[in-house]
């Protein structure tokens, strides 16, 4: 399923970091543009360990975009393995 996510944009020095709005106080990094979505994965898994709750629906992008905490950096859809990241 695909979930939007918020990319605060890196630097030389500094990683990509990433907001994920329908899991609160998820949040991953990645120095490298392309480790996003793998990373972001392993995120969710994180946050849903022993978790026994249905998985929220994705927020819709034109929602979030509106967010003024959301106004200085980048979106993605990222394809969440609800499977994996639910533990099934």
């Amino acid at each position: 399923m695909l979930y939007p996510v918020y990319i605060h944009l890196g630097d030389e020095t500094h990683a990509h970091g990433v907001t994920i709005p329908d899991f609160p106080g998820c949040f991953s990094a990645a120095d490298r543009w392309e480790d996003l979505p793998a990373n972001i994965q392993e995120a969710i898994e994180v946050w849903c360990e022993g978790e026994n709750t249905a998985l929220p629906a994705p927020t819709p992008l034109e929602r979030l975009a509106k967010q003024p905490e959301y106004q200085d950096g980048v979106w993605m859809l990222v394809d969440i393995a609800l499977d994996t990241a639910h533990g099934h």
